[in-house]
């Protein structure tokens, strides 16, 4: 278990032992950080390494990107090993997902849930990784009975599809570069993404 702390990552065991101790990683004294598809290692300012098991930190935990902006820490993973794009070269292809996703989404939307209905999305930046957040309106209002999913920053939606994940940071630019999904990048993809993890979970909700 990972819990981001004011001035410290701390990591607990998920079950207790006697023989456990808690890691505790001052932000401060991290050098660097790079991560694999399996772990990911604190390169400390005192030369240790510390090894923590759960790579989904990186990428599902907003307050990681945060950390690294904050405190000047460089940071590269061999997760993503395709693609360096730029945070510009993501925006465009978050913009351009965001259309394809909605336009597809809405004919099928209108058609078996009525004109009302409309589904809308909203792209969310982090440092770790930008995505697309989806709602469903009725009347320009949202429908919360539709907002079964939470996305990574808990706020609740009915989707969250991802568009880019932090490859590597490079505190003296403040900038990263990213890999794109195919969802963001193919416009077949989006489409079955949408209607996979969005309409069919809609439709089932909605219509009896």
């Amino acid at each position: 278990m990972v819990i981001f702390e004011k001035d410290e990552l701390v990591i607990k065991p998920i079950v207790k032992a006697a023989f456990w101790k808690n890691k505790k990683i001052p932000y401060k004294n991290i050098e660097s950080i790079e991560a694999t598809g399996e772990s990911v290692f604190f390169h400390m300012k005192n030369s240790k390494v510390i090894k923590v098991d759960d790579p989904a930190i990186t990428a599902f935990y907003t307050r990681f990107g945060d950390i690294l902006r904050d405190y000047r820490i460089p940071f590269k993973t061999s997760i993503n090993e395709a693609g360096y794009e730029s945070i510009e070269t993501v925006r465009e292809r978050a913009a351009s997902a965001k259309e394809t996703a909605l336009a597809y989404a809405n004919l099928s939307i209108k058609e078996k849930l009525g004109p009302e209905y409309e589904l809308t999305a909203n792209i969310a930046e982090r440092i770790i990784g930008t995505t697309l957040e989806f709602l469903l309106l009725k009347d320009g209002e949202i429908v919360k009975e539709a907002n079964l999913d939470e996305s990574i920053d808990g706020v609740e939606i009915v989707d969250e599809m991802d568009i880019a994940f932090l490859n590597e940071w490079d505190p003296d630019l403040n900038r990263g570069t990213y890999y794109i999904t195919e969802e963001a990048y193919d416009r077949d993809a989006c489409e079955r993404y949408v209607k996979t993890c969005i309409l069919d979970e809609l439709f089932n909700l909605f219509i009896k």
